[in-house]
């Protein structure tokens, strides 16, 4: 397996999901947790209450549940036999389902279940945020965690090889059909077919995705927090000075204004 494993799976659920992936994905990520990116790894350095002593606030979580995948473009098919089939209503046994990977390191992450945590004081974090900065006391680099979200049930595998086939067995349970039995909460079991590069099959209770919110330095205006993992900025936001990492974040760096992206 690569080395750098790490970046085609970050690269490739931030393009189909526009949130930062956990790395490794049941890395657990809490509202306040301040950091850097290191090579597309967040590194932990403490909170926002220790370091800076703002209380974090969270809002309350929204009762409505999503759920999200990523398939790297389309390159891993997703074969259910004809009982899990989508339209053929829901299954009470096992569920068979056949993963063939149209490219090598391709990237499948279903997780469903979702529900997400934001802070409900922002206005007092970012108040913060820009006092320290005035004073030289943020550092260009860090960001921190401003929205979490978790997940009843997750399920992600790389392989190794293009045209790898993953045989999967998932233990369904009453209402559960489609691309959710990929999740299912009875089990999912590896049956036969290529071992994954990468393997986490129906994970329970984990946070595989959030979103961070740093210091975007601006030319001509002054500076202000926001999202460092948004799209590449356009128009005015192209003349600013945003935090790059070559994996966690497609942005424009304001010292040799050249294009780093976060894709594969």
């Amino acid at each position: 397996m690569p080395k750098d494993r790490h970046k085609q799976y970050i690269g490739e659920v931030r393009a189909a999901i526009g949130m930062q992936p956990s790395w490794p994905p049941d890395a657990h990520r809490k509202l306040g947790d301040v950091g850097l990116f290191r090579n597309g790894q967040f590194e932990r350095k403490g909170t926002f209450t220790t370091l800076y002593g703002v209380d974090i606030v969270p809002a309350p979580a929204r009762k409505r549940r999503s759920s999200y995948h990523c398939d790297s473009n389309g390159t891993v098919q997703i074969h259910l036999d004809a009982a899990a089939d989508a339209g053929g209503g829901p299954v009470t046994a096992d569920a068979s389902l056949v993963l063939e990977f149209g490219k090598a390191y391709a990237v499948l992450f279903h997780a469903t279940g979702c529900w997400s945590e934001e802070i409900k004081n922002i206005e007092a974090v970012e108040a913060k945020m820009l006092e320290l900065r005035a004073d030289n006391k943020w550092k260009r680099d860090y960001v921190v965690v401003t929205e979490v979200t978790h997940a009843a049930n997750t399920t992600v595998l790389m392989c190794k090889n293009r045209k790898d086939r993953v045989e999967l067995k998932a233990n369904a349970d009453p209402g559960i059909s489609g691309l959710d039995l990929l999740t299912a909460s009875g089990g999912l079991r590896w049956t036969g077919g290529s071992m994954a590069s990468l393997q986490l099959l129906s994970e329970g209770k984990l946070t595989p995705l959030y979103r961070v919110r740093g210091i975007l330095r601006h030319w001509f205006r002054d500076d202000e927090p926001g999202y460092l993992d948004d799209a590449e900025p356009e128009g005015d936001e192209a003349e600013a000075e945003w935090y790059v990492d070559e994996v966690s974040s497609q942005t424009f760096d304001g010292d040799d204004k050249e294009e780093t992206g976060g894709n594969s």
